[in-house]
């Protein structure tokens, strides 16, 4: 008498039991059905005698009439004495094999080879370029299948599109690449090397913006404290842009801050090691207006004490690269968010602040190493009361900027 086959009312309505049991469609075909409920195809066929099993996957992701196609084409290789999940296995270390020698895969293992001693900023770069520019053309290719023509005409394409800068960089990263995957024997050739100094990939020309002047800071401060319409920034970005004037922090130390870093009752922030370019922790006085600044944020972004002072839905979950210098773009201020740092050293040493205690604000390593040896003092002190001086000096420019142009007003 004939098996009855299954249908796909049948699997589909096949109820879990308190033991495993099974549905015949037939010619070794069966549909397990486990206690809990979840339902897989199995091939049943013989083997040198003896009875095997193998697995074409979960009903209903496998439907009844892929798992009747699937079993025609494998009884072929079982007629032969083909062993099937012997063969898969095979397949599995192949296939591990070959991923572990795509281009994606080396990427990985140099980001990850060189993460300790870079800094989060210098890693988050490399990353970015690998991910953006090169890993959609090459991400899956065997690095050693890779020519020079096809990178040449990938990163052609970048730079003819405008980003020339990080096309150059994109080439450079892909050298290192290359030449980590020689290293460790998965090329004879790095086919990169000579785009890094490629004639048509030609350095293109800069135009440097300069640093915040003196004299623009009272309207920057005004820009800041307007509210509802008036102000284009959101409160993340207009608190970071504070931040960076009232303490001298790199835009990285500030955009990957976590609030368990913030002090508020003796207001200092301590910035970790991996975020600060001379790799050694960082404290830094908060002026009351930072504070207020901090204050304001905190019912918007903090979660618990390990979440970002400045979040986003981007791949890192912080503030991006570059938010703070396109905040002061948009403001109207085209200077770089570093010149903030300038300013800050500019006005200090104008008004006779200790130049070691600038120094030290602003984490700048002393290149006399003699004097390095003895000079351990990290002048908090006089610090906290030169930057909270800062503060109020910038308040007063902006005051005095507010009311000089009032007066303009009345006298028009």
């Amino acid at each position: 008498m004939a098996e009855k086959l299954l249908s796909e009312l049948a699997c589909r309505n096949a109820k879990q039991r308190t033991k495993m049991y099974y549905l015949s469609d037939g010619g070794g075909l069966r549909l397990r059905i486990r206690p809990d409920g979840s339902r897989i195809w199995i091939l049943r066929y013989s083997l040198n005698g003896k009875e095997q099993s193998f697995s074409l996957g979960p009903y209903p992701k496998v439907s009844l009439q892929a798992a009747r196609h699937k079993t025609n084409e494998l009884k072929s290789q079982t007629r032969e004495g083909i062993n099937l999940s012997a063969q898969k296995q095979r397949q599995k270390v192949s296939q591990a094999q070959k991923d572990a020698t795509t281009f994606g895969r080396v990427a990985i293992d140099w980001l990850t080879h060189h993460k300790d001693s870079w800094s989060s900023h210098y890693y988050e770069r490399n990353e970015g370029l690998i991910r953006r520019l090169l890993n959609p053309k090459f991400n899956g290719v065997p690095v050693d299948a890779i020519t020079e023509d096809a990178l040449l005409k990938e990163l052609k394409k970048h730079y003819d599109s405008g980003i020339k800068e990080s096309a150059r960089r994109a080439a450079a990263v892909a050298s290192q690449i290359f030449a980590f995957a020689k290293a460790i024997n998965k090329v004879k050739q790095n086919p990169a090397r000579d785009l890094v100094t490629h004639p048509y990939l030609k350095k293109p020309q800069v135009k440097h913006f300069e640093a915040l002047r003196q004299d623009q800071v009272g309207d920057l401060i005004n820009g800041l404290r307007k509210t509802g319409e008036e102000q284009i920034l959101d409160v993340k970005t207009k608190t970071a842009l504070l931040l960076a004037l009232y303490t001298g922090l790199r835009d990285n130390s500030i955009r990957g801050a976590k609030w368990h870093e913030i002090d508020f009752e003796n207001q200092f922030w301590t910035v970790p090691p991996e975020r600060m370019k001379s790799k050694r922790s960082h404290k830094v006085p908060l002026p009351t207006q930072a504070i207020k600044a901090l204050k304001a944020l905190h019912p918007i972004s903090h979660r618990n004490d390990d979440s970002y002072v400045f979040p986003s839905s981007g791949k890192h979950g912080f503030m991006a690269e570059n938010t703070i210098r396109l905040a002061l773009h948009r403001l109207g201020f085209k200077v770089t968010a570093h010149g903030m740092r300038s300013l800050i050293t500019d006005v200090l040493n104008e008004n006779a602040f200790n130049s070691d205690a600038i120094e030290r604000q602003l984490d700048h390593l002393e290149q006399s190493q003699v004097r390095r040896a003895y000079l351990r003092s990290d002048f908090m002190d006089m610090r906290k009361n030169m930057m909270q001086w800062f503060a109020d000096w910038c308040d007063q420019k902006a005051d005095a900027t507010k009311f000089n142009n009032v007066t303009s007003l009345l006298a028009a």
